[in-house]
């Protein structure tokens, strides 16, 4: 039975071969709403077919900018209750449900933690955010949010990389989150969004200004 207050959103490029079992898993729960990064393969002809939220973008605008338009229209759809997640099939769905459990049990943000990171950035970002914050995963796409809680946290920030930022504030603010270690199915071909050079950049660019803004806010504090 479909859940009024929650969706699931689904950001994809390229990703014909998956998109319709990701649905598929997720779609009994709750609202499924997939944005379509301007595909290329039959990606929008299988969503066409589908009933469900569809954003189609003109222009292929990344992972991030795509996720902050699919946030951005559960807030227009009034839900309480948003989970991200991939559309290449490396999020177990039997994880997708723990984490609304766990959103359900009055968490602000319940996120995904993966037994391997593929980036070498990702490594570096979770090192720090480790032991600065206690967070080892922030970069998981798998994260669940109480939106009325989340509105005012930089959820729809273009620096909120993979809503790293936004777990971070709730983290400073010490609001409830939850960790959740998932069975995360590693994909044999290579990732659609952003090349492996693009992808290291943002996610170090976004290291970058987390660390300069730490050092400002230790700065005010000192002063």
């Amino acid at each position: 039975m479909i859940d009024r207050q929650i969706c699931f959103i689904i950001p994809a490029y390229n990703e014909q071969k998956t998109i319709l079992n990701v649905i598929q898993g997720v779609e009994k729960f709750g609202h499924v709403i997939v944005i379509d990064d301007c595909s290329n393969d039959k990606t929008h002809e299988i969503l066409s077919k589908l009933k469900i939220y569809k954003i189609r973008n003109k222009t292929n605008l990344g992972y991030g900018l795509s996720l902050n338009i699919g946030l951005k229209k559960a807030y227009e759809l009034n839900m309480k209750f948003a989970i991200t997640l991939d559309a290449d099939g490396q999020h177990d769905v039997n994880d997708v449900i723990k984490i609304k459990n766990l959103l359900f049990s009055g968490n602000t943000i319940a996120y995904g933690k993966r037994k391997f990171l593929p980036r070498f950035s990702e490594k570096i970002f979770s090192f720090y955010t480790s032991y600065f914050y206690n967070i080892s995963d922030p970069l998981c796409g798998l994260k669940g949010y109480n939106l009325e809680d989340c509105w005012d946290l930089g959820i729809l920030d273009e620096n909120n990389q993979i809503g790293a930022k936004t777990l971070l504030n709730c983290r400073r603010k010490k609001l409830k989150i939850q960790q959740l270690e998932i069975n995360h199915i590693i994909r044999t071909d290579k990732p659609r969004f952003g090349g492996f050079f693009n992808a290291n950049l943002k996610i170090l660019k976004t290291l970058i200004l987390l660390v300069l803004n730490d050092l400002l806010r230790l700065f005010k504090i000192s002063k």
